[in-house]
């Protein structure tokens, strides 16, 4: 029977703590070059430099959103390779095996071409997850795809936009979830 290929780790993927901090001190230098640019600026000038200052905040929450859902997929993906590989005998592996071996019958052999939104179902096998969560997650993943490639269409998630706070929250709860 044919397997999966054995994904090969770099190890230098970051942490969602590492992502958070430096979203966190990024903003903290925006405001900060703010501050010392607007001292003795007229009011005009001041609003203008608001103005540029929100915009630079908005990109660096992109970038760090963007970042943070890099990093879940890769948890993702890792948890899916030692299930697959270790052959685990837990209900979340069991049903990583099936999908991989349904995977294989696609003709797809290196485990990082199985779609994310399969990754993601995984969840409901053996976990505490709850249902909203996951669907929550594949919004985010929606989000991930927009900010990915170019934002140049409407993007439609029925509610608000997801913000770092709500991707990180997830991401938090995700870690747990596969740390068990």
């Amino acid at each position: 029977m044919a397997k999966l290929k054995k994904l090969t780790r770099s190890d230098e993927h970051k942490t969602f703590s590492e992502i958070e901090l430096l979203f966190d001190e990024r903003k903290k230098a925006l405001e900060y070059l703010f501050e010392k640019h607007s001292f003795g600026c007229s009011e005009k000038e001041i609003k203008e430099q608001k103005k540029h200052l929100d915009y630079q905040l908005q990109e660096a929450e992109y970038d760090a959103s963007l970042a943070l859902l890099g990093a879940i997929e890769a948890a993702f993906r890792l948890d899916f390779d030692d299930r697959y590989t270790k052959k685990l005998k837990d209900k979340r592996s069991i049903e990583a095996r099936r999908l991989a071996d349904e995977a294989i019958t696609r003709g797809v052999v290196i485990g990082y071409k199985i779609p994310i939104a399969d990754l993601c179902g995984l969840l409901e096998f053996g976990t505490s997850i709850q249902k909203h969560e996951i669907t929550l997650l594949k919004r985010c993943f929606k989000y991930r795809h927009w900010l990915a490639h170019g934002r140049y269409w409407q993007l439609h998630l029925g509610i608000n936009r997801p913000t770092f706070s709500d991707i990180f929250h997830v991401a938090q709860t995700i870690q747990s979830v596969l740390q068990s």
